[in-house]
């Protein structure tokens, strides 16, 4: 009898837990103000690893432009060079893309040329914080996936960008940070 006392307690905690929790909510006013933008150019240092290419990376050097604006929308673009490091240093691969996204994750598109095929190039990748991703593609030579890392962080916002998170339902007046929505007032 004792251990049904339990369970029961138990369970009931758990309904009324599950209840409180899953409490349907609605989501926050997000409100970013402050500089409309920034435009920022920065050199970057980086190691490339193509797929069939061995284990020895490329050297990259590039330099980003970009442009932020305050939300965190990110446009601009990137030059590389790719310098070969196996069997000594040697030109490996130029390219030039345009890069649009957040100031965190950014897709890129762009053209190059590959010395050591002497083939053209289109590739699309991912971008974000110390590494990139993709698949370079050649009209003879097929896809070449790649992977890379890289001494670029995050993207930064225009100084002075404040982002205000306000529950303006009435039904909903408090910012529950757990599940990011405005839930009802607490009694």
């Amino acid at each position: 009898m004792k251990l049904n006392a339990i369970t029961l307690l138990i369970a009931s905690l758990l309904v009324a837990a599950t209840v409180s929790a899953g409490s349907s909510g609605v989501p926050p006013t997000v409100t970013t103000t402050g500089a409309g933008s920034q435009t920022k150019t920065t050199a970057y240092v980086g190691l490339n690893w193509t797929l069939g290419g061995g284990m020895t990376p490329a050297l990259v050097l590039g330099v980003f432009d970009t442009k932020v604006q305050a939300n965190g929308d990110t446009t601009g673009g990137n030059l590389a060079f790719h310098a070969n490091l196996a069997g000594g240093i040697s030109l490996g691969k130029v390219k030039l893309s345009y890069l649009d996204g957040r100031n965190d994750l950014q897709g890129e598109l762009g053209l190059g040329f590959d010395f050591m095929k002497q083939a053209p190039l289109l590739f699309l990748g991912i971008n974000a914080p110390y590494v990139a991703a993709g698949i370079d593609a050649f009209s003879s030579h097929g896809f070449v996936p790649y992977a890379a890392i890289h001494t670029q962080g995050r993207f930064d916002k225009p100084a002075g960008t404040t982002t205000t998170i306000s529950c303006n339902d009435p039904n909903y007046p408090t910012y529950n940070a757990v599940t990011n929505l405005c839930d009802f007032a607490p009694d």
